[in-house]
């Protein structure tokens, strides 16, 4: 927990604070400019915050650039800050007399709060999650319904994620959402090399054209088969041994030049300039569709590429070598398909008709592969579509949750402040990226700054939300016996800390004057600011 702030600018030297309520409290006439919403904004500071620094209340103007020391106490233990104005961006990590002996960034500092708080297991930074809760004049957070939102341009959705890390529920959607994540990679990656023209750009009705390709080539081909005479003399030519051992042979040559090409190309791209990062993408592409147009795709990535340092000459030997062994193999491979067609025409092979079979074949294999494409990027939309529809379920149960947890506290805060027969506040998640938190019936502004004070409570109670900081301008239109009640509830926190300012506590009865009297850490007035300086009135 916050302990305590010094300033040497401070009318009364230092702050002490302790575990619950904490009331920066005003004078009895409700006077403005003593201080009360600045000794927030120093609290914000402190936590990290960088309102302070705007200097809407003039300190900086009026006092230059000055620090403030301060400590926490977590388990017993003391740590002790210092933080400048400026520098702003970094704290010091002092000994027990605020001596200085490191320095550290201010995201360093924070990351060091977080641990301490115990919320390390949160995604969100530990500014992520205290700000929202620091509703301070000028520094805002302070629209009633909008309870958990950072900043007031802020997307509904960053608000609602982070509500969820709040509740610790992330890891339910982090599995599934790396899934579809996942799914959404490969499908931006397969559009882009359609795109490019790495892959055949097939839409719906290539797909069906091609479908019907297929399927009249097929029936040509049997045709074909069936109408010539030496069709069974043209089955047992194939399976004659010695076209059957020049076939193997071609085939395992074929395989030992594919072997060989790979490596030409890898010591190619090495040459050109293709970086291992640009060899994964290839990679990546090749792995969903192996008959990929690869030299198409380093054209395009290669583009701006280059490797900008003297080729080793050992690497270019290396791929005159592979490729002289290319091209033997190549001329090896030729003559034995040269024999295989010799032993073929031996056997009364038609070549007229081989060569009409392997047209409609070529067609056929082209129309097949163009639409493995096509299929490959329908199941990944599908994939998505069902991912999707599973990370919707978790993200319903969740709310759901959320909802009911929060709003029970809600109808719990209500029933204390107003009584049974009012409506309290509601807070409707209606997707991961819209919510409203209303109070049905009851829309008047006081109703709904108690819902504001009522939903920081709930998640006081229910996360691990450290604190909160409340201005006085939540308290403003707010009826008294209300806030009566509201003080006391407050009140009743022990475990963590509220920062609050208030004034005219005498209004609100002598029961509640002494209530604020003994939380009351920092007492200001007209005449007792909370700087040592006054620069209200301009000389």
């Amino acid at each position: 927990m916050l302990k305590e702030i010094h300033c040497p600018f401070f009318n009364h030297s230092s702050i002490t604070f302790h575990q619950g309520l904490n009331i920066i409290l005003g004078d009895d006439d409700a006077k403005n400019s003593i201080g009360k919403s600045t000794a927030l904004m120093v609290i914000d500071f402190i936590y990290g915050g960088s309102s302070f620094l705007k200097d809407e209340a003039g300190a900086i103007n009026a006092l230059g650039h000055h620090h403030y020391n301060f400590s926490f106490e977590f388990s017993g233990k003391s740590y002790y800050f210092s933080r400048s104005t400026d520098p702003s961006d970094l704290v010091y990590v002092c000994n027990e007399s605020y001596v200085r002996h490191d320095e550290v960034s201010v995201e360093d500092y924070c990351r060091t709060l977080k641990e301490l708080y115990g919320l390390a297991k949160l995604e969100s930074s530990f500014r992520s999650i205290v700000s929202p809760f620091a509703r301070i004049w000028k520094k805002g957070c302070l629209e009633p319904d909008q309870p958990f939102i950072s900043a007031l341009k802020e997307p509904s959705g960053t608000a609602i994620s982070r509500l969820i890390d709040l509740f610790e529920r992330r890891g339910e959607i982090a599995a599934e959402k790396k899934v579809i994540d996942k799914y959404r990679e490969r499908k931006k990656l397969i559009s882009g090399s359609m795109t490019e023209n790495i892959i055949p750009n097939i839409n719906k009705t290539k797909y069906k054209a091609n479908k019907n390709i297929i399927a009249e080539n097929a029936v040509q081909i049997e045709q074909l088969k069936q109408g010539f005479s030496g069709t069974l003399n043209a089955y047992e030519a194939l399976f004659d041994k010695n076209l059957q051992s020049l076939n193997q042979r071609k085939n395992e040559l074929i395989k030992f030049r594919s072997e060989l090409q790979s490596k030409v190309k890898r010591l190619q791209r090495e040459l050109s300039g293709i970086t291992p990062r640009v060899a994964e993408n290839i990679k990546l592409v090749t792995e969903f569709f192996p008959s990929v147009n690869v030299d198409r795709l380093e054209q395009v990535e290669a583009f701006h590429q280059n490797i900008g340092r003297i080729v080793k000459k050992e690497l270019k030997d290396e791929l005159a070598t592979a490729q002289l062994k290319e091209s033997t193999l190549t001329n090896e491979i030729m003559s034995l398909e040269q024999q295989i067609q010799t032993a073929l025409k031996s056997k009364g092979m038609p070549d007229d008709l081989f060569k009409r079979v392997f047209e409609l074949k070529e067609i056929t294999d082209k129309a097949s592969e163009e639409n493995k494409f096509f299929e490959k990027k329908a199941q990944i939309e599908e994939a998505i579509k069902i991912s999707g529809s599973r990370l919707d379920d978790i993200f319903s149960q969740i709310f759901l949750d959320i909802e009911g947890r929060l709003n029970l506290k809600l109808k719990g805060f209500n029933k204390v402040v107003y009584g049974p027969t009012r409506n309290s506040s509601e807070l409707r998640i209606k997707s991961s990226s819209s919510y409203s938190f209303t109070s049905p019936g009851d829309t008047g502004t006081g109703k709904s700054y108690a819902g504001l004070i009522g939903f920081d409570r709930a998640m006081l109670s229910l996360t691990r939300l450290p604190f909160v900081i409340h201005d006085s301008v939540v308290y403003k239109n707010i009826e008294i016996a209300a806030i009566q009640k509201i003080l006391r509830i407050m009140a009743s926190t022990k475990s963590k800390q509220i920062f609050l300012s208030f004034d005219e506590a005498k209004k609100f009865g002598l029961q509640t004057e002494g209530l604020i009297k003994k939380f009351t850490v920092l007492k200001l007035s007209h005449n007792d600011l909370l700087y040592n300086r006054d620069w209200r009135d301009k000389n």
